[in-house]
């Protein structure tokens, strides 16, 4: 309901001067009073707005206009400055964790090398959620990691420095392992995969849910759109149809996963991402994601071990 300050009558009220001031200095005061309902009249004389309240209302005009002027206006919030050292560290922890578990692939146990801890739909619904996680550190061949890694390392870098090391690094994983949920759930059940570019296009989802979001809060909504134009270009450019031979047969992009890994990466960017400001406990959210990674990789093992042979 809109409420309406009654104008003062002179005539029938005495008027107190509370404080003079130039003329957009009392409009401003002006509406301090206005939205505490003190009533007041503004008198403009030799160049000077005079701000004059009933008597009653003196001694409350007063203190509210003294506090409003030693705390001063608001200020709109401005956002930290990029983290760099942060962007590199998850640069560099993304392209070591990646690298690591392509080489223990390969060349480390059998149980490693069996490639069991892909994304296989029809075990994922059955309940065997570390797959989602797992088959994010498995790759092909040389080509397909070196990929995700320059791609990857870029995005997780910026993010880490907007968001933080942890709150990149977390939010990247979880947006893969949802990425790869929802394409295991909504595909065909025989579907099977494996690398990390769903995680890739989560960290690309995050910065572009971050961004639309700080700029919806901003003075020019309208250019909030920017980002989520940019990031379809940038899905429709890295992640669309293509095929190649590799060393074990042919090897297409799976770009549900891509569009999945967006969506859920953009859904988690406007839903954790407050603009101008980062999460504090950065370490911890950091173990969480290790602690994330470890178990996916525990429970696989042990349900691997526990399979009949």
């Amino acid at each position: 309901m809109r409420e309406r300050l009654e104008p003062l009558n002179s005539t029938h009220q005495q008027l107190i001067e509370v404080r003079a001031c130039d003329k957009r200095r009392a409009r401003e005061l002006s509406l301090v009073l206005f939205a505490l309902r003190i009533p007041h009249k503004l008198h403009s004389e030799e160049g000077q707005v005079h701000i004059l309240v009933p008597e009653e209302h003196v001694v409350r005009a007063q203190d509210e206009l003294q506090q409003y002027t030693a705390e001063g206006p608001l200020r709109a919030e401005r956002p930290p400055p990029p983290d760099v050292r942060a962007g590199r560290s998850a640069a560099a922890i993304w392209t070591l964790t990646l690298i690591l578990t392509h080489s223990l692939s390969i060349y480390g146990p059998y149980l490693l090398r069996s490639r069991t801890a892909i994304s296989v739909a029809s075990l994922i619904r059955e309940g065997e959620w570390w797959r989602t996680i797992t088959s994010l550190t498995l790759h092909a061949d040389h080509l397909h990691l070196l990929s995700n890694l320059i791609f990857g390392s870029l995005l997780v870098g910026i993010l880490a420095a907007e968001a933080g090391l942890g709150t990149a690094l977390l939010l990247t994983l979880l947006g893969g392992a949802l990425g790869n949920t929802a394409n295991a759930l909504f595909g065909s059940e025989l579907h099977r995969s494996l690398g990390a570019s769903t995680a890739v296009f989560a960290s690309l989802g995050v910065l572009v849910g971050a961004r639309f979001r700080a700029d919806r809060a901003g003075p020019a909504r309208a250019r909030a759109w920017i980002p989520l134009l940019a990031g379809l270009v940038l899905l429709g450019w890295l992640g669309g149809p293509s095929e190649r031979m590799g060393v074990n047969g042919i090897i297409r992009t799976d770009v549900p996963a891509h569009v999945f890994g967006l969506l859920a990466g953009l859904s988690l960017g406007l839903a954790f991402l407050r603009p101008g400001s980062r999460f504090r406990r950065q370490g911890l959210q950091l173990a969480g994601a290790a602690l994330l990674l470890v178990a996916a990789w525990a429970a696989w093992a042990l349900s691997d071990l526990q399979a009949p042979a």
